[in-house]
């Protein structure tokens, strides 16, 4: 599929893009250290790059509404590429602020970028295939993840981090290249520009499935903070532990596509289902004494979140009205990164007072009595046909796209 279908393009352009994207945080943070010796600078410039998601990822989804996508995308990657380079420029520690104003204007970019990818992907692939799809997505994080982070350092260190500015400048301009041949399958009318402006209506359903994205977010913000001290004061292993955990991390989101395509069928218990057995791997970590457990744990957390993140990406994708994708997605982003950079800075603040491990089994049982009560709540609106008729148009058996064929064939003849 992937090497004819029109999504190829917008997943090479992701893989440069985040790549590049990589390349520069990596050098980024090097050279903060490297100028002020400060961890609380390397802390706001990661927090600031959160801030833009609350109101540019509502407004990037409303315009992907409005106008051509693939145009979006491009001037997005056109805007970032002054400000990918502008780091060059650093080179004192007087200069450090252009630093924290190149990184807030790069995370707009970033806040803009994903809403409009996500609901580009929602028109270009057929609702038999989003479920594949979105598993090559989570791919495409576990790979950039692996080899934008290892790459990166290696690059800084090897070459400085002013060539990695140049790399991650070059990747925006490779990235907007390679979007350029896709086309859209829905094409904007008048009548589309009239329905854009209209109030999304929030059914019972995307607010459910917005909930399940909260209380993960909530988890996730706590073990962002968690794998660094994991790796380098638990066991004591320094960067070198930081390193293998992230390497976990992207080992199973690869490792995710393939069991999300193994899957013929789905719906919001099993999604449910994942989501408090995250929980649980979560609270497993906490507990665990030998570093090579724990690295097989995160790999474990990895693979069920990536499945869970492709279901859920794919329920929406088939469900959300045309001429909607853009605004949903677009809330989700905002919602769901600003409870995590909510949750990351509660999460510095927890660690002094309580250990790391008291943090994560804190955090695995949010994430399981969320889970738990969510699934409670759904069995008991279901009764009332509440997403019975939503999860009844979302099969997305594989073997039902030859009956749709041949039911078409019919109805032609």
């Amino acid at each position: 599929m992937i090497r004819h279908h029109s999504y190829r393009f917008l997943f090479y352009s992701g893989i440069v893009n985040g790549i590049g994207d990589r390349f520069s945080q990596v050098a980024v943070l090097t050279l903060l250290l490297q100028l002020t010796g400060s961890g609380v600078a390397v802390g706001m410039a990661l927090g600031l790059r959160v801030i833009p998601y609350l109101l540019l990822s509502p407004l990037g989804g409303k315009l992907a509404d409005r106008f051509h996508k693939k145009w979006m995308l491009v001037l997005t990657d056109v805007f970032r590429l002054p400000f990918a380079l502008s780091f060059l420029l650093v080179d004192t520690k007087e200069m450090v602020w252009l630093v924290f104003v190149g990184m807030f204007i790069l995370a707009c970019g970033e806040a803009v970028y994903q809403p409009v990818r996500k609901s580009f992907i929602a028109t270009i692939v057929d609702k038999e295939d989003l479920l594949k799809v979105n598993g090559w997505e989570q791919l495409l994080l576990g790979a950039v993840l692996i080899a934008g982070s290892i790459t990166g350092g290696l690059v800084a260190y090897i070459f400085g981090t002013s060539f990695a500015f140049w790399l991650n400048g070059l990747s925006f301009i490779a990235a907007a290249l390679l979007v350029l041949p896709l086309k859209e399958n829905r094409t904007l009318s008048v009548f589309d520009k009239r329905e854009s402006t209209k109030r999304v209506r929030w059914e019972g359903w995307i607010m459910f499935v917005f909930a399940i994205q909260l209380v993960g977010a909530t988890m996730d913000g706590a073990f962002n903070v968690l794998i660094s001290v994991y790796g380098a004061e638990t066991f004591q292993l320094g960067e070198l532990g930081v390193g293998f955990l992230y390497g976990a991390l992207g080992t199973g989101l690869v490792a995710s596509f393939f069991f999300s395509s193994k899957i013929k069928s789905y719906g919001l218990p099993l999604c449910l289902a994942l989501l408090i057995v995250e929980g649980m791997l979560h609270m497993i970590a906490s507990r665990m004494t030998l570093f090579p457990g724990l690295w097989l744990t995160f790999v474990s957390i990895a693979l069920t979140g990536g499945v869970l993140g492709a279901f859920l990406d794919a329920f929406l994708m088939r469900n959300v009205k045309a001429g909607e994708e853009g605004r949903v997605f677009g809330w989700f982003e905002s919602w769901t990164n600003v409870q995590l950079g909510l949750m990351m800075f509660a999460s510095g603040w927890f660690l002094d007072a309580f250990s790391a491990r008291t943090l994560g089994m804190w955090g695995g049982g949010i994430c399981i009595t969320g889970g738990v009560l969510l699934l409670f709540f759904y069995f008991l609106f279901n009764r009332k046909q509440t997403f019975a008729s939503v999860e009844k148009g979302s099969d997305v058996s594989y073997g039902n796209k030859e009956r749709k064929k041949n039911d078409k064939n019919q109805d032609d003849g």
